[in-house]
């Protein structure tokens, strides 16, 4: 059993594992890191954080009690990590 939080994320309240939360923690830490020298970080984080939202939004209407490692790794996978934007 998996304890469950809600955050507020990008406006929206998502139900979220801990642990999964943890990895979206992180990611998010990573894309701060790797676009603090760009200009327009901030709107460019945003847009990500945004589109990410929408995904777990999905997830949700789909049925999803809340989001998941899997989720959240999933994501990952399909947004690509900063290291993989090279």
């Amino acid at each position: 059993m998996k304890q469950v939080i809600n955050i507020n994320f990008q406006g929206r309240v998502v139900p979220i594992e801990v642990s999964a939360f943890e990895l979206l923690k992180s990611y998010t830490d990573s894309l701060a890191r790797y676009f603090a020298n760009e200009d327009g970080k901030d709107e460019i984080i945003n847009d990500i954080e945004s589109r990410i939202g929408e995904l777990f939004q999905e997830r949700l209407k789909k049925g999803a009690t809340c989001i998941t490692d899997e989720d959240v790794n999933a994501i990952i996978r399909s947004m690509g990590r900063p290291e993989d934007f090279e």
